[in-house]
């Protein structure tokens, strides 16, 4: 028995690009290791970016999963990612308007956060980078910025949780 064309059953491991295309699945877990990944169809299960590249989510794509992107690169959601968000390199993470990430995003390096969209979880940047919270975002829980990055805040910006500026950074309000 096959394979439907729009399925693939299992966990995926690629190295160099690879794209989910619009109208595919994949079933498992999808890792990339120095290269790109764009999602335009579906991911149900976790997706990991190690090295040099990006994860990109386009407006079509779903990931029912974790994002963990450890490398130079970073994450863009146009998307929805029904999970939790995290990049751990360089990189940045970058929710568009049209983006909807259903967890908790973390920063932990030398990269920022920059959000646009929805966020109904956390958002934490604890590396030497910045947070800027947009006034289109809209954020379910709490912001937190903690180490020598600012804390960007835009008027019009709807966060239901607390935010708060505990490194040697400034708030600034916008």
């Amino acid at each position: 028995m096959g394979l439907s064309p729009v399925a693939m059953a299992d966990d995926v491991y690629r190295n160099g690009d690879y794209t989910v295309p619009k109208g595919r699945t994949i079933d498992g877990d999808l890792t990339v290791r120095n290269g790109n990944i764009r999602i335009y169809g579906e991911v149900d299960g976790n997706v990991r970016q190690i090295g040099k590249g990006w994860v990109f989510v386009a407006k079509s794509g779903e990931v029912d999963g974790n994002i963990t992107e450890s490398g130079s690169g970073g994450v863009r959601v146009a998307g929805k990612v029904d999970g939790n968000l995290s990049e751990s390199g360089s990189g940045r993470v970058l929710i568009n308007r049209s983006g909807e990430v259903d967890g908790n995003i973390t920063e932990r390096n030398a990269g920022y956060v920059r959000i646009w969209g929805e966020v109904d979880g956390n958002v934490r940047e604890t590396g030497d980078g910045y947070l800027s919270i947009r006034a289109t975002a809209e954020i379910d829980g709490n912001v937190r910025e903690e180490n020598r990055g600012n804390l960007y805040y835009y008027r019009g910006a709807d966060v239901d949780g607390s935010i708060r500026e505990s490194g040697p950074g400034s708030r600034i309000n916008r």
